[in-house]
């Protein structure tokens, strides 16, 4: 028998193998090389200039009781399979008009506020009232009541954070509407800043065991004096400048068990030099102007714009104004699994070299149904 003869059989009888394999639902594990999965997400960047007509339209076409949160979602084009900003993590972009109330309800996936423009909205959690300013981060843990409305003349619009699509995969999504649509308020508004707001003073008689932060807004206007403070004595972070993480109070850990949250403070002219870690982030520019180089990529940012940085991909920051960028990322989740790794470049000095600037990806075609 020829060796080429005994080469086709072979192939036969381990394709007939691999096809009683498959038709029990299995597959082969050599067959895959050992190879990891391309991850999806895509380094991207969504301009608040793009969104921001689109949101007030929707306040006006839209009306809350049709929608319970008027919310636009930013999808990265590498997931073509959710509407998502990374693999873990959702970024979307929320209105609401003077005089409205949105409806009480929770869910298992944790979510924060990064708000955008306006005044005169709260958020409430588990009967605690907060009203929100610029630059505040409120955090909204899981599985607590929450409602937020507009008591103010002008609409407020603000960055939505959720680990959503970590919570679908492990299956655990849980949802939950409040009964009289209104969960009642127990606590003096904003009682958490008053007992933990200091951050290095606990109240004693106060015994906390869950995971997440009992700060319910930590206040941009004392994040960005710490920052400068700080500013002052140090340049803080050769990748990430003056940086701060919003932490539990009580414990030091992250603000919330999945999500961990940063503020940075770029100088002008500061060029952070390149590193890159697991763990996908959304970056928003609280104040500010400048480039992030992001996998040899420039992507220019303005006030108020949103990008993510998909995990393991070199990033590094240029200002060209002062300006403080907010952060967050599933990191707060692969710390404790031992799944965190950083790394710095060590090639040009640090620093990557720009093979091109980034263009928003063409938007697919509608699919256009026929009778």
């Amino acid at each position: 028998m020829s060796t080429i003869v005994a080469a086709r059989r072979e192939t036969d009888v381990l394709e007939e193998f691999y096809e009683e394999v498959r038709r029990i639902h299995g597959r082969a594990l050599w067959q895959t090389g050992g190879a990891s999965k391309k991850p999806a997400t895509l380094s991207y960047l969504w301009k608040y200039q793009d969104y921001r007509p689109l949101l007030l339209t929707a306040a006006e076409i839209v009306p809350i009781e049709l929608a319970e949160r008027r919310v636009l979602i930013m999808a990265n084009p590498g997931i073509l399979t959710a509407w998502q900003a990374s693999s873990t993590l959702l970024a979307n972009l929320q209105i609401i008009k003077p005089g409205e109330v949105a409806p009480s309800h929770r869910h298992a996936a944790s979510a924060l506020r990064l708000i955008v423009e306006g005044r005169g909205a709260y958020t409430a959690v588990d009967g605690e009232k907060s009203y929100m300013d610029p630059g505040d981060f409120v955090t909204t843990p899981n599985w607590t009541w929450h409602d937020h409305g507009n008591e103010g003349d002008e609409c407020v619009i603000w960055l939505d954070g959720l680990d959503i699509p970590l919570v679908q995969v492990l299956e655990t999504n849980f949802f939950e509407i409040h009964p009289d649509k209104k969960y009642p308020l127990t606590q003096p508004n904003d009682l958490s800043q008053r007992l933990y707001a200091s951050g290095s003073l606990r109240p004693t008689w106060v015994k906390r065991n869950v995971l997440h932060s009992p700060l319910l807004n930590y206040k941009f206007s004392a994040t960005y004096e710490a920052l400068k403070r700080m500013a002052e004595q140090t340049e803080g972070s050769p990748y990430d400048g003056v940086s701060v993480e919003y932490v539990n109070p009580l414990s030091g850990g992250p603000a919330m068990a999945t999500i961990a949250c940063f503020a940075s403070l770029l100088q002008v002219d500061q060029h952070t030099k390149a590193h890159r870690h697991t763990g996908g982030t959304v970056y928003h520019v609280i104040q500010g102007s400048g480039r992030s180089i992001i996998g040899g990529k420039i992507f220019e940012w303005d006030e108020k714009d949103t990008f993510v940085v998909p995990s393991w991909t070199f990033h590094e920051h240029h200002a060209t104004a002062e300006s403080v960028l907010f952060s967050y990322s599933d990191s707060a989740m692969l710390e404790p699994l031992g799944l965190y790794r950083e790394e710095a470049l060590e090639e040009n000095g640090g620093y990557q070299k720009a093979l091109g600037k980034f263009e928003p990806a063409a938007v697919p075609e509608r699919n256009v149904r026929t009778v």
